[in-house]
C-alpha cells in the first residue's frame, strides 16, 4: 500500500507535526528499547571478547598442562658443527657433553652395466627380476614395447622396487659410453641391490645388458660412528645416517660431515622455551583479568559505569581464575608445590608477576631438593605408579586427582600373536626359485613376500625371515619378531590385543619353513579395573592400554600402560596410582567448565543477552507494528479532513461564481 503523504496546502495545517506529535510517546519507547538493545549488544560483544582470550588462556595453560612434550622438561642439543650434525633430545635424554668420531656414512648400492653406443640401443628380450635388500622382488618384462636401453631404465623405475634407473653418460667408454646405473633408494650394508637376469642372449643387433657387481660405482654402507675415545669407546652402526639408540634420549642425523671427523653434542635444559612458555601463561592471565577490571570500572566524569560493572559472572570468573593458581598442588614436591616456589606471586592489584631466574634455577637443579620434573608436577596432570610394569600415560579435565592412591587391578595382561612352526628345521636350507615364497597375514593385512635364494642355517634363515616380512611393502606399519624355539621357528607380532594377529595361508615355502597352513593365533587385550576408595570403576583394554570408562566419577579417561606378563599378574591389586593434577592442568579444567558449550557460565550468559535480544526486538516489533498502524489511521483522517475541505472549497467557489452571475441572469 503506498505511504500516505498529507501537505496540507488545502487547509493550511502542519499536519506532519500534528500527526508526529500525537505519535511521540510511542517514538519514545521504541527509541528507549532500541538504546536498550544497543546496550545489551555491547555487553554480549564483550563477554565474546572476553570468552577469546579465556581460550587464549587455555590454550597457554594447555601447553604447561601437557603430559608429554610439555615444555618445562625438554632439553635441547647443541652440536659443535651444526652443518655436520643435526640432533633433537626426549625428556629421557640426561644433560652432558657427548664426544662422537664419525667413522663413516651410510651410502646407497651402486651399479652400471658395460657400455652401450647410444642411450636407446637395442637390448635383448625377457624378464629382469629385481630386489632392494630384503624388499619385494619385482619383476620386469621386456618386449619389443621397450626393449632398449632406456626402455629398461624406465620399467625399473616403474617397478616400485625401491631401485632408481638412469643412463649416464661415461667420458671414457669411447664408442660405447651410455650405461644403464642402478642406485638404491636406501643406505645401509643390507640394502644392496640383487638381479635376477632372464633377459635373452645377446643376439643380431641386440645386446643383453649385464651389471658389474664385483665393481660397484658404490658399494652399499653403514654410517658408523665411535662414542668417545678412550679404551671403552663405543662403535655403532645404522642403515641409514640416523642414531636413535646409541644415546639415550637423543636422536642425531648425518648431514655434511667427513669420514674420521670429531663432533660433540651438548644435551642441556632449555630453560629459555620453558621462559617463553611461562611468560606466555602469565601474560595471557593477566590479559583475562584485566579486561575484567578494565571494563569493571565507573567513569565519574560521565557517569558511566563498565560493562562488567557489578556483573556476577566476571566477579566469579576472576575469583575461579585467582583461586585455581593459589592453590597448593597435593602430591607434588613440598618444596615445589605452589607458584611462588618457581617464580610466581600476585601483585596488589591481582596481577601475577614472573620472575624468571627462579623459574630457571629450579629447572636447573639449583634448588636443593627440586629438579625439572618437580616443576612439571606443579602444573601438568601427572601420575606415578607402584608398579613399575603399571606407568601413566595421560587423562583429560575429567580425570580427578587421587585424594588417595587409586589401586589399579589387572585380571588378564596383554598378549601378542605369536605361532610356532610344526616341525623342525634342517641343519641346513637351501632356497630356490621352488621353494621361496610365503603368504601369510599379520594384524589383519595379508601379504606375499619372496625369501632369497641360497643356504640357511636355522638361525640365518629366520633372520631372513624377520627382515623380508618386516620390508615388505604390503604390510605397512606392521613388525614380526622370527625366533628359535629349538629348531622351530617362532613367529610373533610386534602388536599387542585383539589387534595382533599372525597366520600362515600359503605359499611354496611353508614346508621346507616347517610351518603349515592352520598355524594361526590372536592377541588379547589388557582386562582390568580402577578401585577408588573401595569401589570399582570400569576400564577398557585396548592392547597395552587400560583406559577409564568416559562415565567414571574419577577415573574418567585416564590411561594406564600395563606391560605386565601373564605370570604378573596375581589375583588383586597390582599396583596403586596416585594423580595429581597441577595449576595449569587444574585452570584447563576450571576454564573447560566455564567455556563449555552446552552448560559453560559463558554459554548461558550469552544465552541470557540473546533471549534478552530476542525478547526486546519482539517488542520493538510490535511497538512499531501498532505505530505504524496508528500513524497510517491518523494520516487517512487528515487526508480525509484535506479532501472535505477541498471539496467544500470547490462548492463555494462553484456558488460564489453563482451569485456573481445573478444580476446578468436578471437581465
Amino acid at each position: 500500500m503506498p505511504a500516505i503523504t498529507i501537505n496540507g496546502l488545502v487547509s493550511g495545517i502542519d499536519t506532519d507535526n500534528i500527526v508526529s506529535g500525537l505519535l511521540d510517546i510511542q517514538q519514545q519507547q521504541i527509541d528507549r528499547m532500541s538504546l536498550r538493545k544497543t546496550e545489551i549488544q555491547r555487553k554480549q560483544a564483550a563477554f565474546s571478547t572476553l570468552e577469546s582470550r579465556m581460550l587464549s588462556l587455555r590454550s597457554d595453560a594447555g601447553v604447561l598442562g601437557r603430559t608429554s612434550s610439555n615444555p618445562l622438561t625438554k632439553l635441547s642439543v647443541t652440536a659443535s658443527d651444526s652443518e655436520a650434525i643435526s640432533a633433537t633430545a626426549s625428556t629421557s635424554a640426561v644433560s652432558g657433553v657427548y664426544s662422537l668420531t664419525v667413522n663413516s656414512k651410510a651410502a646407497a648400492h651402486q651399479v652400471a652395466s658395460q657400455g652401450f653406443a647410444d642411450a636407446d640401443a637395442e637390448i635383448t628380450q625377457g624378464t629382469f627380476e629385481i630386489r632392494l635388500g630384503s624388499g619385494d622382488v619385482k619383476t620386469i618384462t621386456i618386449d619389443s614395447n621397450n626393449a632398449t636401453l632406456s626402455g629398461l631404465a624406465s620399467a625399473i623405475n616403474a617397478s616400485g622396487a625401491g631401485v632408481s634407473a638412469s643412463i649416464v653418460k661415461d667420458s671414457a667408454g669411447g664408442s660405447t659410453p651410455w650405461k644403464l646405473l642402478l642406485t638404491g633408494t636406501k643406505t645401509g650394508a643390507d640394502n644392496a641391490i640383487s638381479v635376477t637376469n632372464n633377459l635373452a642372449a645377446s643376439g643380431g643387433t641386440a645386446t643383453k645388458p649385464s651389471l658389474d657387481f664385483l665393481n660397484p660405482v658404490q658399494a652399499a654402507a653403514d654410517a658408523e660412528v665411535t662414542l668417545g675415545s678412550g679404551a671403552g669407546a663405543i662403535t655403532v652402526s645404522s642403515d641409514t645416517n640416523r642414531f636413535d639408540d646409541l644415546i639415550a634420549g637423543v636422536s642425531f642425523e648425518l648431514m655434511q660431515v667427513s669420514d674420521g671427523q670429531q663432533v660433540s653434542l651438548t644435551v642441556a635444559r632449555d630453560t629459555a622455551g620453558a621462559v617463553t612458555a611461562v611468560q606466555d601463561f602469565v601474560d595471557s592471565f593477566n590479559g583475562v583479568l584485566g579486561f575484567i577490571d578494565d571494563n569493571s570500572t565507573y567513569n565519574t566524569s560521565t557517569n558511566e559505569g563498565g560493562v562488567f560493572l557489578g556483573n556476577a559472572g566476571t566477579i566469579r570468573i576472576q575469583q575461579s581464575l585467582r583461586s585455581t593458581i593459589q592453590d597448593v598442588v597435593p602430591g607434588a614436591n613440598p618444596l615445589a608445590n605452589r607458584l611462588s616456589a618457581v617464580g610466581l606471586s600476585f601483585t596488589d592489584n591481582g596481577r601475577l608477576q614472573f620472575d624468571q631466574s627462579k623459574l630457571q634455577d629450579a629447572l636447573n637443579g639449583e634448588v636443593d631438593g627440586v629438579d625439572a620434573d618437580d616443576v612439571k608436577k606443579l602444573f601438568a596432570l601427572g601420575g606415578e605408579s607402584t608398579n613399575s610394569g603399571i606407568s601413566f600415560l595421560l587423562g583429560s579435565s575429567r580425570t580427578k586427582s587421587s585424594a588417595t592412591a587409586y589401586g589399579v587391578d589387572i585380571t588378564q595382561a596383554a598378549e601378542q600373536a605369536t605361532i610356532t612352526g610344526a616341525s623342525n628345521l634342517a641343519a641346513s636350507t637351501v632356497i630356490t626359485s621352488s621353494n621361496r615364497t610365503l603368504s601369510l597375514d599379520l594384524d589383519g593385512k595379508a601379504a606375499t613376500v619372496t625369501l632369497s635364494e641360497g643356504t640357511y642355517t636355522a638361525q640365518q634363515l629366520a633372520d631372513h625371515i624377520e627382515s623380508v616380512i618386516n620390508d615388505s611393502e604390503d604390510l605397512p606399519g606392521r613388525e614380526i619378531k622370527v625366533s628359535l624355539n629349538g629348531s622351530k621357528l617362532v613367529l610373533t607380532s610386534a602388536s599387542y590385543g585383539s589387534s595382533s594377529k599372525v597366520s600362515v595361508t600359503g605359499g611354496t615355502a611353508v614346508t621346507d619353513l616347517g610351518l603349515t597352513t592352520s598355524l594361526t593365533d590372536t592377541g588379547r587385550d589388557v582386562v582390568g579395573s580402577f578401585i577408588v576408595d573401595g569401589q570399582t570403576e570400569v576400564a577398557v583394554g585396548r592392547g597395552r592400554v587400560l583406559s577409564g570408562d568416559p562415565d567414571n566419577e574419577n577415573t574418567a579417561d585416564l590411561q594406564v600402560q600395563v606391560t605386565l606378563t601373564s605370570s604378573q599378574v596375581s589375583s588383586g591389586v597390582e599396583g596403586s596410582l596416585t594423580v595429581t593434577r597441577g595449576l595449569a592442568s587444574a585452570l584447563d579444567q576450571v576454564l573447560g567448565d566455564l567455556l563449555d558449550v552446552e552448560d559453560g557460565l559463558l554459554t548461558s550468559i550469552d544465552d541470557g543477552y540473546t533471549s534478552q535480544l530476542e525478547s526486546i526486538q519482539a517488542s520493538i516489533d510490535r511497538q512499531q507494528a501498532t505505530f505504524d498502524r496508528q500513524k497510517e489511521s491518523l494520516l487517512t483522517q487528515f487526508q480525509a479532513l484535506e479532501t472535505a475541505i477541498s471539496q467544500m472549497q470547490a462548492t463555494g467557489n462553484y456558488l460564489s461564481a453563482q451569485l456573481a452571475n445573478l444580476p446578468s441572469l436578471s437581465s
